[in-house]
């Protein structure tokens, strides 16, 4: 009987560029212009709402399109759409899968 000793894979390190930003997540609490069951749209943004808050009606996680987005820009747009954010809109971090 031969033992088959299967090769070592080789792992090479992911090529990345300066253009490979990943755009950040941010968690917020808002009041809702409807009902808590209708769909957030945000051109340019991810949205996942939870109808989960202290606060406000909802939770809400937005990741932005554009990785150069930024929390003001996210609260202006949020505004624009009859929602208001309450509390401060923070950067979920990286770890966070």
């Amino acid at each position: 009987m031969t033992l088959h000793t299967p090769a070592p894979r080789h792992h090479l390190p992911l090529q990345t560029t300066p253009d490979d930003t990943v755009a950040p997540t941010f968690i917020l609490e808002a009041i809702l212009s409807g009902p808590v069951g209708q769909p957030i749209d945000l051109p340019g943004w991810t949205i996942r709402v939870w109808p989960v808050a202290r606060l406000g009606d909802v939770t809400l996680e937005a990741r932005a399109s554009d990785p150069s987005q930024r929390a003001a820009d996210l609260g202006m747009a949020l505004n624009r759409a009859g929602i208001v954010p309450l509390g401060p809109i923070r950067a979920r971090s990286t770890g966070l899968g």
